[in-house]
């Protein structure tokens, strides 16, 4: 910080801002504005949102989110050098990191990044997410993205932080760090619901897919194992963004399934509803990393099904099928087995609902990350 009293000026490099600014509705995007914008642009931190490259030449597209700045930078480099000298960030502060725009643009060698380990995809995941055939994912592997940022890792430009151990090895074989590289722990956050009491809530018999409906999260798969369980409601919280049209031709004929609803993209109240009152969240993706929705499920009790278990958490609050490639059409069947063993153990479901809860509270809540995050940002710009 130039001045004692100045606050930390933090430039948060992300592509989305769940919705802000015509963004889509991600969980990068979720993270930075429901809770680092929200929670640590405030007393000494200000935090500009930083997406990528923008649509005029000369000057930055600007936005206001939440009492936010949001930016966009010129697309010619050198107005947009001139741009980031005059903001003058203290720091930087990446969601993993998708555009080096802005990095490869800051003239400044003594600027760092703080690059928050959330999904690193090396190329043995993207090899799995290819298995699937019915709707290919589109890869966004960039190899300049990731050279970049070891090129600021070998000359003491980044700090490492991330939100789950298992994540630390994907992280150093996609940067290329030393494998005994400084990685610290600092878990995403859940605002916790405070009135919600998990020993006395009465569930409905109601799964939820919670997620945007693209290639990755083969929503397909939820509506199969809803055709297999008429007795069960299922709810599909989430819209199609990207690859809109093809997405929606896959899901179309799972509309006339009665027990199945397509809710669209929910939030705040609607979502939080869906949540308490669900026992179960089926997770059908080919890749996962720690999807926010894990933790808000948990948060209520709500326990997992899923082929995807980070840090063994749908072991513990639920159950792991093991792994599913391909279009997944031929392991239905051990989705539908799994519910039923948890819908048809009343006491085991409550049991693991209580311990659920009490994980949140410990090691996901608001108050130690902002105070864990807060630290870092003022350790790492000390002169």
């Amino acid at each position: 910080m130039s001045e004692k009293n100045t606050p930390i000026k933090v430039g948060l490099i992300v592509d989305e801002y769940f919705g802000g600014a015509n963004t889509a509705f991600g969980g990068y995007g979720f993270l930075a504005r429901n809770y680092i914008a929200k929670y640590l642009s405030k007393e000494n931190i200000q935090i500009d949102i930083l997406l990528g490259k923008g649509s005029r030449a000369l000057v930055a597209d600007q936005y206001e989110v939440d009492g936010i700045d949001l930016y966009r930078l010129p697309r010619r480099k050198w107005f947009a050098r001139q741009w980031l000298k005059k903001q003058n960030y203290d720091i930087y502060l990446s969601i993993e990191l998708t555009s080096n725009y802005v990095l490869e643009n800051e003239a400044d060698k003594n600027k760092k990044l703080i690059l928050w380990i959330q999904d690193p995809r090396p190329m043995y995941e993207w090899d799995e997410i290819n298995t699937v055939k019915l709707f290919p994912e589109t890869s966004y592997y960039n190899q300049p993205i990731y050279d970049l940022v070891n090129k600021w890792y070998q000359n003491n430009r980044v700090k490492f932080i991330s939100q789950g151990y298992f994540l630390n090895q994907k992280a150093i074989d996609l940067y290329r760090l030393d494998s005994k590289v400084n990685i610290e722990y600092v878990p995403n956050p859940i605002d916790i619901d405070s009135a919600f009491d998990v020993e006395h809530h009465t569930k409905k018999n109601m799964i939820i897919f919670l997620g945007r409906l693209e290639s990755v999260k083969r929503g397909w798969l939820f509506c199969e194992i809803a055709k297999r369980m008429p007795d069960h409601d299922f709810y599909v919280l989430g819209q199609t963004f990207r690859e809109e049209s093809k997405n929606s031709e896959i899901m179309a004929e799972y509309y006339k399934i009665e027990n199945l609803h397509f809710a669209g993209h929910v939030d705040g109240d609607e979502k939080q509803a869906f949540l308490r009152d669900a026992k179960l969240l089926v997770n059908t993706s080919i890749h996962e990393a720690l999807p926010i929705s894990f933790l808000e499920a948990l948060s209520y009790g709500t326990l997992l099904v899923s082929n995807r278990n980070p840090e063994d958490l749908t072991s513990k609050f639920g159950v792991h099928v093991g792994d599913v490639l391909g279009d997944g059409f031929d392991k239905v069947d051990l989705f539908v087995n799994a519910i039923n063993l948890l819908i048809q153990d009343e006491t085991k479901r409550q049991d693991l609902a209580k311990q659920a809860r009490q994980y949140i509270e410990k090691y996901h809540n608001v108050e130690d990350f902002v105070t864990k995050l807060r630290s870092i940002l003022i350790e790492q710009t000390k002169p």
